[in-house]
């Protein structure tokens, strides 16, 4: 029997669709990841392969050591910084990193990304940073990508190549994702026609009982 169930094989497809139907990946861009925290393993997206035509049996299991122990395909590139982020992150269960455009253009500025919208405040905790470029695929980038998201933030900026957002599940990550790229677009508008209001999530009251959006 599979570390990953086929559900969740099925609901990881679920999302990779959503990211290209929402216009946050496209091509082969992107990649999204579970914790398996019983096997000790990540199950993850492979390398290469169109979401429209991938199969929820060809996603790659990796042990926390990096080694695949279930799939026949490469998983992805960004493995090992996924990897480093499960590390850092005790409580995080699900990573997705998107090309969002909007997102990307605050990264190519190298502009942090400050809440101006209630969703991007409340899902990704505060403004987002902006690590600065460099090649993606290898363990020390990615305990450098974890260590400028830090603690209290859920999401963090890839100068010149994308997001990535973590969240306790996979929807919860998915929604991260969401409200940076919706924030973004939102912000630089905002900052073409004069002073944007900040959000500060320790000002913001939530009423007793109230659903989060």
């Amino acid at each position: 029997m599979s570390r990953a169930s086929t559900q969740l094989r099925e609901e990881i497809l679920y999302w990779c669709l959503e990211s290209v139907r929402t216009g946050l990946n496209f091509n082969t861009q992107g990649n999204i990841s579970v914790r398996l925290p019983e096997h000790e393993a990540i199950v993850i997206t492979p390398s290469g392969v169109r979401y429209d035509v991938l199969t929820p049996d060809e996603m790659v299991v990796i042990g926390y050591d990096g080694v695949v122990v279930e799939g026949d395909l490469f998983p992805s590139t960004e493995t090992d910084v996924h990897l480093a982020h499960y590390r850092a992150r005790p409580d995080v269960n699900a990573i997705v990193h998107t090309e969002s455009p909007y997102v990307n253009v605050f990264g190519a500025v190298g502009k942090t990304i400050d809440p101006v919208l209630l969703n991007m405040v409340l899902y990704a905790k505060g403004p987002v940073p902006i690590m600065p470029f460099e090649f993606s695929t290898n363990a020390e980038f990615g305990a450098r990508s974890a260590a400028t998201m830090g603690a209290d933030v859920n999401a963090v900026v890839w100068g010149n190549h994308g997001l990535l957002s973590v969240g306790a599940d996979l929807a919860g990550a998915f929604k991260v994702a969401v409200a940076v790229e919706a924030n973004a677009q939102v912000l630089a508008g905002a900052m073409a026609i004069g002073t944007p209001n900040i959000l500060r999530l320790a000002d913001i009251v939530i009423p007793d009982g109230a659903r989060l959006p």
